[in-house]
């Protein structure tokens, strides 16, 4: 090994568990050591990418003593999880969300502070390029003052029964980059929602979150028949559309030149935007995300990661809207 090349592993083996490994054993300064997955089936995916297989991820940890480890299991079991790798002090990237309950999310926060071990959490649209290019664009002003965020994250049902209900599945990325690019937290969150063909979870739902002077607004369900990612942001001196999948931007500024002499001249004034494109050749959040995460143990502090703290403030408002909307359509 290399004096800087940081033992890695995973838990859980499932498609984004499977994402993990596979990243992993793409990046350099990293070394896969191990895949625990209680599916004996895993460990063919061990042997894919040469690393050990164990059933059990309490012997993994113990045996392999890894420097990172991704947790990468259904939402219900990240807290035993976690703190399992946390008291043993191995960094951790805990896929989102951070937890099941608020609760949960800060016995896993006060479990890192005692360890003093790097926990991030798993929001990977933030590392998208994409998002990393709308938060440049509002940070510098070109826009000027946010008005309102709109994300819809529709379409593509799961391939397997989803454990838990489409806000804390899909409308968690986007609460989480809304909040990354206005640099607060929603004051409140209204909610509708409903178990459209899915009879035991809310699978489609509208959420409008509440920033003072800004909105932001999300639409997410399984049930649309066409699979759309994108987010479009409205500012005071432009527009822009960003596209999740694609990583495109196009940025709309305005023309007008300020008239005070009726609406019809303002409205003339207006003109016709400025359009501008934005596209480079896509990079994978997944790999930017753990990059950082991995530099960050490194000693890397301008490393960017999604601190847990930020994580547990996206959950807070996703249950939030999940019991308002609970409450209306139980």
């Amino acid at each position: 090994m290399a004096p800087d090349e940081l033992r890695v592993a995973v838990i859980g083996g499932g498609n984004m568990g499977k994402n993990h490994l596979r990243t992993y054993a793409g990046l350099e300064g990293a070394k896969v050591i191990g895949l625990a997955d209680i599916n004996p089936k895993a460990k063919s995916l061990a042997d894919q990418y040469d690393t050990a297989y164990f059933e059990d991820y309490i012997r993994m940890l113990d045996e392999t003593k890894p420097d990172a480890v991704s947790v990468v299991v259904p939402t219900p079991l990240h807290h035993k999880i976690a703190l399992e790798v946390l008291k043993r002090g191995i960094n951790c990237l805990l896929e989102k969300p951070i937890a099941s309950t608020v609760k949960e999310a800060d016995e896993i926060i006060e479990a890192a502070e005692r360890a003093k071990v790097v926990l991030a959490i798993g929001h990977i649209e933030r590392f998208n390029p994409m998002v990393q290019k709308l938060h440049s664009i509002i940070k510098k002003g070109e826009i000027g003052e946010v008005t309102s965020v709109i994300a819809r994250r529709v379409g593509g049902f799961p391939e397997n029964e989803p454990n838990s209900n489409v806000i804390i599945d899909l409308a968690v990325h986007d609460i989480d980059v809304i909040s990354y690019l206005l640099d607060r937290q929603p004051q409140g969150v209204h909610g509708h929602g409903s178990k459209t063909l899915h009879s035991r979870e809310i699978d489609s739902a509208e959420l409008l979150l509440d920033y003072g002077s800004a909105s932001g607004f999300v639409q997410a369900n399984w049930i649309t028949p066409v699979k759309v990612r994108n987010l479009a942001v409205t500012g005071t001196k432009g527009y822009v559309e960003g596209n999740y999948i694609t990583q495109e931007v196009t940025y709309y500024k305005h023309s007008m030149v300020p008239k005070n002499d009726g609406f019809k001249n303002f409205v003339v004034s207006l003109g016709e935007p400025e359009k501008h494109y934005h596209s480079e050749t896509p990079k994978e959040p997944l790999a930017i995300e753990l990059s950082a995460f991995l530099d960050r143990i490194r000693g890397d502090e301008t490393a960017e990661i999604v601190h847990p703290a930020t994580a547990r403030d996206a959950l807070d408002v996703v249950l939030l809207a999940v019991q308002g909307i609970q409450a209306r359509i139980a």
